[in-house]
């Protein structure tokens, strides 16, 4: 199997995540860093490396609709005490 390379607005488009928030995570260590050819300004990802870092992402995270119903029932719970 041959490595893909990405670019950055391909690593956006699986991510979902605009260039700021990527080289944010990539100074902060927590998402993989680009490749460059010597002599080269262009940069690109390993494709296997940000899949990777997906794969992680999704198993380490929750549900969203778990947390935005628990702020939801919170919310109702204090609107009724507050009644």
């Amino acid at each position: 199997m041959s490595e893909k390379l990405l670019t950055r607005r391909q690593v956006e488009a699986m991510t979902g995540f605009r260039r700021s928030a990527i080289y944010a995570r990539i100074a902060a260590g927590t998402f993989p860093a680009p490749r460059r050819e010597p002599g080269c300004y262009a940069v690109r990802w390993l494709q296997s490396e940000v899949q990777a870092w997906i794969a992680d992402w999704v198993s380490r995270s929750e549900m969203a609709g778990k947390l935005v119903g628990t702020k939801l029932e919170n919310r109702k719970k204090n609107l009724k005490s507050a009644a």
